[in-house]
């Protein structure tokens, strides 16, 4: 389990922001995708690592980082849950669901300032990623660049 650790410390430049750190447990939340589903990081516990990503659509390095979070959702979508958390600050659920067919988002998109406050999340973009037993690896400003086969393998480690 060390080893893991120093491996993310290393790739990712860990840094931690807030009320969630690194090496915690996430805290389990439910919200409500564009489309009226209802999901929860609980349901992937156990399952799939989870990647949050909080932004809005005003934010344009948010939108930079669509690409890359667009290209790790097809390629590990099915070890990684990609979930969008919009911070709620001048967007509504509508200009959500537009952004999200402008820019072909395929990964779930919810609206929260619950989970954005509980989260600790100070600015956009922020990125938690939790790996398949709930604990946080990950949390910065920056979407990890260096994402892939062997760094997905250790998220769903069981």
């Amino acid at each position: 389990m060390k080893k893991l650790l120093l491996v993310f410390a290393m790739l990712f430049s860990v840094n931690s922001l807030s009320a969630i750190d690194v090496g915690t447990q996430a805290i389990n939340f439910t919200g409500t995708t564009v489309d009226g589903k209802k999901i929860s990081l609980d349901q992937y516990k156990g399952k799939k690592a989870v990647w949050l990503i909080f932004w809005a659509t005003w934010c344009p390095y948010c939108e930079k980082e669509i690409p890359a979070l667009k290209e790790v959702y097809k390629k590990y979508g099915d070890k990684i849950e990609i979930i969008g958390v919009n911070i709620g600050v001048r967007d509504d659920m509508d200009s959500i669901e537009a952004y999200q067919m402008e820019h072909d988002i395929p990964y779930s998109l919810i609206m929260s300032n619950d989970v954005t406050r509980q989260y600790g999340v100070r600015g956009t973009p922020t990125q938690v990623i939790i790996d398949i037993h709930g604990t946080v690896m990950y949390k910065g400003t920056r979407a990890p660049t260096n994402v892939g086969e062997q760094t997905v393998n250790a998220l769903i480690a069981k």
